[in-house]
């Protein structure tokens, strides 16, 4: 591959002959490589529109001038209640939440729960159907909610009591809800900062055991601890990857299934699509919205699912899944920007992996010395091997430890037409690498797949013989500027550089 700024042309062999311009800047996750049996498209669930049917625009419409003022102000008042009075229950109170809250306080906390369900009562939230037992701590200290959709979640959550909860430091600083926040104790990650999840992670462990052999501090007892394990909003049309954080603790759990059973939803606050200052307009100016809670029987993990926390949340997650009858897939928090157009992807990895190596791409030696490792691999004693350099052979030849995320995260996006083990590329993991840089909608990314599925069946590798990988391909690489360098695949035969 030429890396001036001239048309690149990429000799490929015929199984590799996938539209090679639509390369992500991007990462794949090897984690998140379905099998065979998990080869159908789930949708998106990232992006949601809402799209109202023209009989019912004059009706909203009617409610937005008649209707949304009166329930926004008194809503207002509501929370502006709650508000006050959490910061009454939290004056001179330690901060650290390394006590729980006692006396007084507790019934405070307790008040403002009810505060802010009657707040989401002003806006319409008039009917709320709760079904099951909700468990005691000593029986399952952790509750684990799902789907999480939006802000809108607080109201199930003040149902069940205002448990603890476990959520993202930067919720705190969010005007209003920040106190709200800080009466239920939480356990707050830092994304921002090293160690912060492994440190959360022991918090939560450790309280989680406090609360399920009931052991009180300051003569109060530690309240449930519930946690949304998607980790972010969804459309709620599937059960993304739960994180393992909660099922670290290898203790019992109670699932709590939410639904929200109305003719709209306007409960959904996605990464793209309807934004979410309209959708809490039209939440509003609906009738009414209506909301179930179902507390499922306690899941106790066996041995295996305490040895194996990945294990244990997906066989949770399992359960749920058929409660609410919808599909599971793969998708990660971290694989939002790759099917949507929120933020553009970028090879923040392989960047750094450059920056470790002290290599520039602005400079045509630095380039061509990372392709002669590369290139050297392909032709050294291990291109005898019939799919791929493994990632083992490319740590060894790089000199990084083998624990280096990014390492890994790089090699994936090197590799990503195959995989070092005789498994299918999903179309879902597909979708998730080829729509971004270059804003395919993802119908144009599935239309592609189908178009190309056959190079993507690990049979179809075996079936194929030598010949087939020695007929060269000329393929024009179309938008190459935007990369600023050639793609580079650790793939036998499959790529020839110049």
């Amino acid at each position: 591959l030429e890396t001036r700024n001239v048309q690149c042309v990429a000799v490929f062999t015929s199984q590799s002959s996938i539209d090679f311009f639509k390369l992500p800047k991007g990462k794949m996750n090897r984690s998140s490589i379905s099998t065979a049996d998990n080869m159908q498209w789930t949708g998106n669930p990232f992006e949601h529109f809402v799209s109202i049917a023209p009989k019912d625009r004059l009706k909203y419409a009617f409610m937005s001038i008649v209707l949304a003022p009166i329930r926004i102000a008194l809503a207002g008042i509501m929370f502006g209640m709650a508000y006050m009075a959490a910061i009454i229950t939290l004056f001179t109170l330690d901060t650290s939440f390394e006590h729980p809250l006692n006396g007084w306080r507790q019934m405070s906390k307790d008040i403002v729960a009810q505060l802010v369900i009657m707040s989401h009562f002003m806006m319409g939230f008039h009917r709320v159907k709760v079904k099951g037992r909700r468990a005691l701590p000593t029986e399952a200290p952790i509750l684990v909610i799902a789907p999480h959709s939006s802000f809108f979640d607080t109201l199930p959550f003040c149902c069940i009591g205002a448990p603890s909860v476990v959520g993202k430091k930067s919720l705190m600083k969010i005007p209003f809800f920040g106190k709200l926040l800080s009466l239920t104790k939480p356990i707050l990650v830092d994304r921002n900062e090293k160690g912060s999840r492994s440190s959360a992670a022991h918090e939560l462990k450790q309280r989680a055991n406090l609360v399920f052999n009931g052991a009180k501090n300051n003569g109060m007892q530690w309240p449930q601890i519930a946690i949304f394990p998607e980790g972010t909003c969804t459309n709620r049309s599937q059960l993304i990857s739960f994180k393992p954080g909660a099922f670290m603790t290898q203790l019992p759990v109670q699932p709590v299934c939410l639904r929200w059973p109305n003719k709209y939803d306007f409960i959904s606050w996605t990464w793209e699509g309807t934004a979410p200052l309209k959708l809490f307009w039209l939440s509003v100016c609906q009738l009414q919205t209506n909301l179930e809670i179902e507390f499922l029987p306690v899941y106790v993990p066996n041995e295996a699912e305490k040895g194996d926390a990945n294990l244990y949340a997906r066989n949770v997650r399992a359960v749920m899944a058929r409660c609410l009858q919808i599909p599971t897939d793969d998708y990660y928090v971290e694989d939002a920007r790759f099917l949507t157009l929120h933020g553009k992807g970028k090879l923040e990895e392989f960047f750094d992996l450059l920056n470790r190596l002290n290599l520039s791409l602005s400079l045509d030696e630095d380039l061509h010395s990372l392709i002669a490792v590369w290139n050297y691999l392909r032709h050294s004693e291990f291109s005898a091997k019939h799919f791929a350099v493994t990632y083992n052979e490319f740590q060894s030849y790089l000199h990084f430890p083998k624990d280096q995320i990014s390492l890994r995260r790089v090699f994936n996006i090197m590799d990503w037409m195959f995989s070092t083990t005789v498994e299918c590329l999903s179309e879902v993991d597909f979708v998730k690498i080829v729509r971004l840089p270059y804003e395919l909608s993802v119908a144009e990314a599935r239309q592609l797949y189908q178009k190309r599925k056959r190079f993507f069946s690990s049979q179809e590798r075996i079936s194929s013989s030598d010949d087939d990988f020695q007929k060269p391909m000329i393929v024009e690489r179309k938008k190459f500027s935007s990369f600023n360098f050639p793609p580079i695949f650790l793939r036998r035969r499959c790529i020839e550089v110049y």
